[in-house]
């Protein structure tokens, strides 16, 4: 008898080991090899690219924007979370803050995207759902605080500091925060004229959107043929580029 209970209880252990294995979610992929280059980005993450895309249309906001705030505030990590405060002996203290994820959106703010929103199962450490929140929080700089979608440093400190934080203006006596967000602009810039060379849709939106024109560039007048390496990715794109109807 005693043989039998333990082959039912090895079964079943056996069986649940299986089950967890079979049940445990994927690792989350790693971040980019080359985080230096937007291209290298989208090439090697075509999903997330399609997905910052989708938020740049959805917000209208510029998507090099989006990737330098992800960059600077997680780089690319799914289970970014900030350092953790001095613990005592052997226990580590808790995070210094609530923030985590792509976008290291804090708790409360998130709860305010969903109910906002009304996306109801989004997760911070999902790529898809974490750039949809930094354009719709975009979005609400513009309508609360005027911004334009060109301004990366100073969406970066409303984005860091919250919409009351930056009106006080308490970024102004924070040398760091100041550096991060002028090198999110350095970096929203290069990944702007990164995808204008190898990305014929970007190039396309940036230069024939009406208002402002570019977005992207508004210290320049394009002029002569759009940049591209690639082909255009549907005959109305080039038939506006050669001046047809």
């Amino acid at each position: 008898m005693k043989r039998v209970a333990m082959f039912f209880l090895l079964i079943v252990a056996i069986t649940g080991g299986v089950w967890a294995l079979m049940l445990r979610p994927a690792p989350p992929l790693p971040p980019p090899s080359d985080q230096a280059d937007a291209c290298s980005i989208r090439d090697e993450r075509p999903g997330w690219y399609r997905a910052t895309r989708a938020a740049a249309r959805k917000w209208d906001v510029p998507p090099s924007t989006m990737l330098a705030i992800i960059w600077r505030e997680s780089n690319f990590r799914a289970q970014a979370r900030p350092p953790r405060r001095k613990g005592w002996w052997i226990f580590e203290g808790a995070p210094i803050s609530t923030a985590y994820g792509f976008s290291q959106a804090l708790d409360g703010t998130w709860a305010w995207y969903v109910e906002d929103t009304g996306a109801e199962g989004a997760r911070r450490d999902r790529y898809a759902d974490a750039v949809d929140f930094i354009g719709w929080y975009m979005d609400k700089s513009r309508e609360k605080l005027g911004f334009s979608g060109i301004d990366a440093q100073a969406h970066y400190l409303a984005y860091h500091q919250g919409h009351g934080g930056y009106r006080k203006g308490r970024w102004r006596q924070i040398a760091w925060l100041r550096r991060a967000a002028a090198a999110v602009q350095t970096r929203a810039i290069a990944y702007d004229e990164q995808l204008f060379d190898c990305d014929t849709l970007h190039a396309h939106e940036r230069t024939l959107q009406a208002a402002p024109v570019p977005r992207a560039h508004p210290w320049k007048q394009w002029e002569g043929p759009i940049p591209s390496r690639k082909p255009d990715p549907v005959p109305e794109l080039a038939a506006l580029k050669d001046g047809g109807d």
